[in-house]
């Protein structure tokens, strides 16, 4: 498109890759993240007089998503946006569909991140290099469905998403689906082993491993193509609890006195 368009052309990076030589560019610069994993850099934008800079902390999640934030500033400062109004929005734009790392904190101290409204190869590797930033320090889980539409590619490209699982050292892997049986696979082959990594036929059978085994503090990223319906799943776990219900039985006690009603006597 760059070569056939008479359009002019306004060119974005954060890490300066991919750029042809001479042209305006929007910048982000020393990008940071927050505790909770969201993106803050400097904004460069240029002008007439030379390019200025502004500060943006977004309360979107992961540093992914700054390529869609200076998308939106490029398209906003050719506009005739000012700078610093630009910044401003970006810091206060949130996630406007549901189950786009949608982050939920439970009672019980489960974090969970309902990321399956959609997946590719890319925007899984994305969201689970989130997972590692976010998880440092705690135990973390991918709990991952089928990318659907790959093609002949699908075989390859979920086994390799199971290898990237081993290498972030993300604690416990647990794959949904025969549909993404070979992203168990590389998991596996990649030196995953033992109860680290664990397979479910369905969503159902996830859902119980589930209720079994997470515990206070644990991070857990869902993850799947829409049609693989984890987003669902991803909802109900976010919304139950780890505290189970006591099991314990009661000593049995003595009847005490009782009044005329049938009450206990005071």
């Amino acid at each position: 498109m760059e070569t056939v368009t008479a359009a002019s052309k306004l060119y974005f990076t954060s890490d300066n890759s991919h750029l042809p030589g001479g042209g305006p560019v929007v910048r982000a610069t020393g990008v940071t993240t927050t505790p909770g994993g969201h993106p803050s850099f400097t904004l460069g934008l240029p002008g007439p007089d030379g390019s200025t800079e502004h500060q943006v902390t977004s309360r979107l999640i992961g540093t992914h998503q700054i390529t869609n934030l200076l998308a939106a500033a490029s398209i906003a400062g050719t506009l005739g946006i000012p700078g610093a109004a630009i910044a401003d929005a970006l810091s206060r734009s949130e996630a406007q569909s549901r189950w786009r790392m949608e982050r939920t904190e439970r009672a019980d101290g489960v974090t969970v991140i309902n990321d399956a409204y959609n997946a590719n190869p890319d925007s899984m590797r994305a969201a689970l290099r989130t997972l590692a930033e976010l998880g440092r320090g705690r135990r973390t889980w991918a709990v991952l469905g089928e990318m659907l539409e790959l093609g002949d590619e699908s075989i390859t490209e979920h086994d390799a998403v199971g290898r990237v699982v081993v290498r972030l050292n993300i604690t416990k892997l647990l794959v949904i689906g025969m549909g993404a049986r070979a992203l168990y696979n590389g998991a596996v082959l990649e030196g995953s082993w033992g109860d680290e990594v664990l397979f479910a036929d369905d969503v159902a059978a996830a859902e119980e491993i589930l209720a079994s085994v997470l515990e206070p503090g644990d991070l857990v990223l869902f993850k799947s193509s829409n049609g693989a319906g984890l987003r669902f799943l991803g909802d109900r776990i976010a919304l139950s609890s780890t505290v189970a219900p006591s099991t314990a039985t009661p000593e049995p006690s003595e009847p005490g006195p009782t009044d005329l009603q049938g009450g206990p006597q005071l």
